[in-house]
């Protein structure tokens, strides 16, 4: 009990450790455009943007660390070899001396909606318009606005475990980082509209 009141961060780095070695996890440096770029955090029908990524990144607090699979690196470099650049999966690692969270990312190389929803369909058959129609439709707005959507979260993972609650949720709730866009409204939020 002595050792876990000394250091604290010991059990949260160990922690990283296997974790990273339980999903074959290697570091990455993301590409400028991720990091500048925006995100949703809600698969189906968010309610807002956020970012840009760096920012979020920088609003963590913790040592963070981007990650990914070594199977995913692979497939990664395997498509970019012909020029094209697939979604593909990222970890966002936060440690701090009480926890390790991550925050999974999927990268959207996308330049529209329509094309994000091509992607969906081309995985999803006819069963995307359905599921992600409203979606594609809230996303038009912010394309047509300027704003660059480059990633999405898709699952937040605590204490080793996928939260049920949606990453949009615990941004909202939990980390108070405030969104720049309204989807539903199609405006810029708080200090983004005065800038854009």
């Amino acid at each position: 009990m002595a050792s876990l009141l000394i250091n604290p961060s010991t059990n949260a780095e160990d922690s990283a450790q296997s974790f990273r070695q339980q999903y074959g996890l290697l570091p990455y440096d993301p590409p400028t455009w991720i990091l500048e770029g925006y995100f949703i955090a809600r698969e189906r029908n968010p309610g807002y943007v956020f970012g840009p990524v760096q920012k979020f990144v920088q609003a963590m607090g913790n040592t963070t660390k981007w990650l990914i699979e070594d199977l995913e690196l692979k497939r990664l470099e395997r498509t970019s070899a012909d020029g094209t650049t697939p979604e593909y999966s990222l970890y966002l690692e936060a440690v701090s001396p009480e926890r390790t969270e991550y925050w999974i990312f999927v990268v959207l190389p996308h330049e529209s909606a329509r094309e994000w929803f091509a992607a969906r369909r081309a995985y999803h058959g006819r069963k995307a318009k359905g599921y992600y129609g409203k979606t594609q439709s809230m996303l038009e707005r912010a394309f047509s606005q300027g704003i660059k959507i480059k990633a999405e979260i898709r699952f937040f993972i605590k204490e080793g475990n996928i939260s049920l609650e949606s990453p949009e949720d615990i941004i909202l709730n939990r980390y108070k980082f405030p969104p720049v866009f309204d989807l539903n409204t199609g405006r810029w939020l708080g200090s983004a509209a005065k800038t854009n």
